[in-house]
């Protein structure tokens, strides 16, 4: 995370902190918000009054009201998602991969300790991996997670790491880094494999990370090779530069 060395806006921070809240139990009374986030009730009334003057939320027609997000976030990140430098260039390389493949692949985005499904090109087979936008993977276990935590620091992956001791060893962590490829066979999605690699920003820093994922039955040990030098391509097309170490052959 960047610092800026300016006085940030408590009440606007709280104000994002309740949207935040909103959207993972809505719909959501008073009672419950303060309970969450440790305001008291005056305090949440207004933040709750100033956001609905602002379109972000809306009361369910009962009393008490609870509160639900309003559309106006569906419409803002359908925006963001259309004019996206990245997402806009993903889109084609994830189409290309599905159609090579078969698979369903997806573009993971960093977004602090959290990688968020951000786009996805389903594959075509009637049985497949299903991803929802806006799915979040832990980045220890997922193969999005393993291909940007072996490009991180140690330190680094176990500040970002929910859980340090399902981080992998070193060596692990290395041998990814040197093959350009993660894999992530059941931990987040029982029965579905999936392969992931990283993509970097133009300072080589990872930002993201691209996956094909598939039922176990279909991606097999076999294919792992195959499949990882289609992802590990996809991701470098997409990367503003690429690490020495990801030159190495599979």
């Amino acid at each position: 995370m960047i610092h800026i060395p300016v006085k940030t806006l408590s009440g606007l921070l709280r104000g994002l902190h309740v949207v935040e809240a909103i959207a993972a139990a809505q719909p959501v009374g008073l009672t419950e918000l303060c309970r969450a986030l440790g305001e008291d009730k005056s305090a949440m009334q207004r933040v709750l009054a100033t956001l609905h003057e602002a379109g972000w939320i809306r009361p369910l027609p009962e009393s008490p009201p609870r509160w639900e997000l309003s559309a106006k976030i569906v419409t803002m990140a359908g925006q963001a998602h259309s004019t996206s430098s990245l997402l806009v260039r993903a889109r084609p390389v994830l189409a290309a991969l599905r159609d090579t493949t078969g698979e369903t692949s997806h573009l993971a985005l960093l977004d602090g300790g959290q990688l968020v499904v951000a786009t996805v090109a389903d594959g075509t087979h009637t049985v497949r991996t299903a991803l929802p936008i806006g799915q979040v993977h832990p980045p220890e276990t997922s193969a999005a997670g393993r291909a940007i935590f072996a490009h991180l620091p140690p330190t680094e992956r176990a500040e970002r790491a929910e859980t340090a001791e399902a981080l992998l060893s070193a060596a692990e962590y290395d041998r990814i880094r040197t093959r350009g490829w993660s894999l992530c066979e059941g931990a987040v999605q029982h029965g579905s494999t999936s392969i992931g690699a990283a993509i970097f920003d133009i300072t080589g820093a990872p930002q993201a990370a691209i996956v094909v994922s598939a039922p176990d039955t279909r991606l097999t040990p076999g294919e792992y090779a195959h499949v990882g030098a289609l992802v590990r391509a996809a991701a470098r097309r997409l990367s503003g530069t690429t690490p020495e170490a990801t030159d190495a052959a599979p």
